[in-house]
């Protein structure tokens, strides 16, 4: 079964050293900065969820474009532990309401990098 969204993106080349599940559906040009950010979000323990979407997963991202991610939080009062610096803007979205139509656009186009 495939995650939610990943029947419609793009195969793209895995960088050399990247190994995150799925890296090949991340532009190489944002692979290490993803990688980067997973293993910066992954330790903490309020993160529910975690999912990659925008031009991070298209052939028009470029060297200038941001990193979009949306987080769910167990406990959506209580701020991240930590984000690493990923050398890019990167947009972090919090707990949206699934009614939400971004939280729906999320769901059908994003990539699922963390799920507890």
């Amino acid at each position: 079964m495939e995650a939610a969204g990943t029947a419609n993106m793009w195969d793209f080349p895995v960088m050399k050293g990247i190994s995150f599940k799925n890296a090949n559906r991340v532009h190489p040009l944002m692979q290490r900065r993803v990688e980067k950010l997973l293993h910066g979000i992954a330790g903490d323990q309020n993160i529910r969820r975690a999912v990659l979407f925008g031009s991070s997963l298209e052939f028009r991202c470029s060297s200038t474009s941001d990193i979009d991610i949306y987080i769910e939080k167990y406990d959506p009062e209580k701020k991240l532990a930590s984000i690493p610096d990923i050398d890019c803007e990167l947009d972090i979205i919090t707990n949206l309401r699934p009614d939400n139509k971004l939280y729906q656009k999320i769901q059908e186009t994003g990539l699922p990098l963390l799920e507890r």
